[in-house]
């Protein structure tokens, strides 16, 4: 029952920022636009996240020896810190363009 439940918040944290953030739906500067398709990249990759992991441990429960692992774990943190980079980046370009 784990894994669905991980899965669910791995895919609902990008796609939060999404959709709580209008100018990375609607990107007016380049900027925004960058990162609008790295935040599409993320969301696709949290969909992607079970399959993907699937096929870096090769099996659900997402045991392996140690190497295989690292993976797992690099790839299952790296949507997360990424998404918040993102939002982070955001929030540093509006707090400086703000008039």
């Amino acid at each position: 029952m784990g894994t669905p439940i991980t899965w669910i918040g791995i895919i609902a944290l990008p796609l939060s920022i999404y959709w709580g953030v209008e100018s990375l739906r609607k990107p007016r500067t380049l900027f925004h636009t960058f990162l609008a398709g790295l935040l599409k990249l993320l969301i696709l990759l949290a969909i992607l996240w079970v399959p993907i992991s699937f096929l870096i441990v090769g099996n659900l429960s997402f045991e392996g020896p140690g190497q295989t692992m690292q993976w797992f774990w690099r790839f299952s943190y790296g949507i997360g810190i990424a998404s918040l980079l993102t939002l982070t980046f955001y929030g540093l370009s509006w707090l400086f363009t703000k008039k």
